[in-house]
C-alpha cells in the first residue's frame, strides 16, 4: 500500500521558495550589518570630535593662562606701589581738596582702591583655578591610573566646572557632602567627568524656571560602597528611553545639540572602576542618578548579618557595630528573611535572635547545619530568655555562643571580635 500524499506543512517546499527565503535572510543580515557599520562610523566621528574638543579646550586654557599669570604677577606689585603712594595721595588731597585722580576723589581712592585690588586678585585666582581644572579635565586619562582619593573632592571639582552652566540656567544647587567618607582607589579626572556628565544631564532635563538639583554623597555599611546621588526636578527619563539610557547616542535632545554620549561614557568609566550607575524617576517629577563605587572595605571588612524581629534591637546592634566601621552590615526581621539573605549574601558572622515569629533561630540553625556552604560561618545567639529549652537544642547542634538581652554592648562587641579573629 502506497504512502498517502503529503499535505500542508508535511510537504517539501520547492527549492525556489527555499532559495528566496535564504535570500531574504541574507538581505536582512546585510541590512543589520549596514546599520551596525553606520553606528560605528558615527561613534568614530563623535570620538574624533570629542578628541578635537579636548585639544581645543587645552589650547584655549593654555592661551588664557599666559596673560592670567601676568595679571597675578603684577597685582602684588600694584598693591605694594599703592602702599607707597598712599601717603603722597593723602598729602596731595590735603593741599588740593578738589583734586581728582582718574576722575575719582582722593578719599574714595583711599577707602576703596585696596578692596578693588583684592577683588581683582580674587577674580584672577578664580579664573586660574577654572583654567587649571579645564586643562586637567581635557587631558586624556587612563582609568587604570588610580590613587587614593576622597569622592567629595571630585564632586566639588565637578561643581566648580559646571558652575557657570548651572548659574546661566538659573538652577538652584543643594549640596550635602557626607563627612569622613572612606577613601577609594580611583582616577580623579574620570570621577570628575562622571559627575559633570550627571550634572549636565540633570540641567538639560529641567525645562521650567523652578529648577533645582540636589547632590549628595554617602557611605553604605551594607555593601562597603560610597555613592554620589544627583537628583533633579525635571521631566524624568522618558519610558521609551529607560532601558537604553546608557547606550551611546541615545537622547531626545538632538534638536538642542545633545549627543547621547554623556551617560554612556559615565557608565563605562563607572564600570572601569568596579562601580555602577543606576537611576529612577521620582514620584513628584524628575530623576535620581546614583553612582556607586567600591571602597577597600568591600573586600577587607568581615560581613555580619543581624537577625531580630524587633526593629529597635536591630538598630541598636547595627549602630554599635558601625561605630568603628570595621564591618559590612545587613539585617533581617525573621528567620525566613535571614535564609533569603544567606542565599546571596554570605556573612562571616550571624547575630541571630532565638525566639522570632514565622521562623525562629533554631530552625535557621538547622538549615545552616544542613548547608555545607555555610559551614564556616560563625553564629552568636541572642535571647531574652537564657533558660529557654531551645538553647539546649541549639547547643546540641553545636551553636553555643549566647549573648543575653538586654545587651552588654562591650561584651557583645568583644565576642564578635573574638570570633572574627580580630
Amino acid at each position: 500500500m502506497s504512502d498517502p500524499p503529503l499535505r500542508g506543512s508535511d510537504a517539501p517546499r520547492p527549492a525556489a521558495e527555499e532559495a528566496r527565503e535564504e535570500c531574504r535572510r541574507l538581505e536582512g543580515l546585510l541590512r543589520q550589518r549596514e546599520r551596525q557599520l553606520i553606528d560605528i562610523e558615527r561613534q568614530l566621528e563623535q570620538a574624533q570630535k570629542m578628541e578635537t574638543l579636548g585639544t581645543l579646550v587645552a589650547g584655549i586654557a593654555h592661551e588664557v593662562n599666559n596673560p592670567l599669570n601676568l595679571i597675578l604677577y603684577n597685582l602684588p606689585l600694584l598693591r605694594k606701589a599703592w602702599a607707597d603712594l598712599l601717603p603722597l595721595l593723602r598729602e596731595e588731597g590735603r593741599r588740593n581738596p578738589g583734586r581728582r585722580f582718574g576722575g575719582l576723589p582722593a578719599a574714595f581712592l583711599e577707602e576703596r582702591l585696596p578692596q578693588l585690588i583684592a577683588d581683582m586678585e580674587l577674580a584672577a585666582q578664580r579664573v586660574a583655578r577654572i583654567v587649571g581644572e579645564l586643562k586637567r579635565f581635557s587631558r586624556q586619562s587612563d582609568p587604570a591610573e588610580r590613587e587614593p582619593l576622597d569622592l567629595n573632592v571630585a564632586v566639588k571639582n565637578a561643581l566648580r566646572l559646571c558652575q557657570s552652566t548651572l548659574h546661566r540656567a538659573g538652577l538652584r544647587v543643594r549640596l550635602e557632602l557626607a563627612a569622613d567618607l572612606p577613601e577609594i582607589e580611583a582616577n580623579l579626572q574620570n570621577l570628575e567627568q562622571i559627575v559633570v556628565n550627571l550634572l549636565v544631564n540633570a540641567a538639560q532635563a529641567i525645562e521650567h524656571d523652578r529648577g533645582e538639583i540636589e547632590v549628595r554623597t554617602a557611605f553604605s555599611l551594607r555593601d562597603g560602597c560610597v555613592q554620589v546621588q544627583v537628583a533633579d526636578n525635571g521631566r524624568g527619563v522618558p519610558a521609551e528611553l529607560a532601558d537604553r539610557i546608557f547606550l551611546p547616542f541615545v537622547t531626545d535632545k538632538q534638536a538642542q545639540g545633545g549627543t547621547g554620549l554623556g551617560l554612556s561614557v559615565s557608565e563605562r568609566l563607572a564600570r572601569a572602576h568596579g562601580g555602577t550607575i543606576d537611576f529612577e524617576n521620582r514620584p513628584g517629577g524628575g530623576a535620581v542618578f546614583r553612582l556607586k563605587l567600591p571602597t577597600p572595605m568591600q573586600k577587607q571588612a568581615p560581613r555580619i548579618l543581624v537577625v531580630d524581629d524587633d526593629p529597635l534591637v536591630r538598630q541598636i546592634l547595627i549602630e554599635a557595630l558601625s561605630m568603628p566601621r570595621r564591618y559590612l552590615l545587613e539585617e533581617a526581621a525573621n528567620g525566613i528573611e535571614a535564609l533569603i539573605r544567606l542565599g546571596t549574601w554570605r556573612p562571616a558572622l550571624l547575630l541571630l535572635d532565638v525566639l522570632m515569629p514565622e521562623m525562629d533561630g533554631l530552625e535557621v540553625c538547622r538549615h545552616i547545619r544542613d548547608e555545607p556552604a555555610l559551614a564556616g560561618m560563625k553564629v552568636v545567639l541572642t535571647t531574652g530568655f537564657p533558660g529557654h529549652p531551645k538553647l539546649a537544642e541549639l547547643a546540641a547542634l553545636g551553636f553555643t555562643h549566647v549573648i543575653p538581652k538586654p545587651f552588654d554592648l562591650p561584651v557583645l562587641l568583644g565576642k564578635v571580635r573574638e570570633l572574627l579573629g580580630q
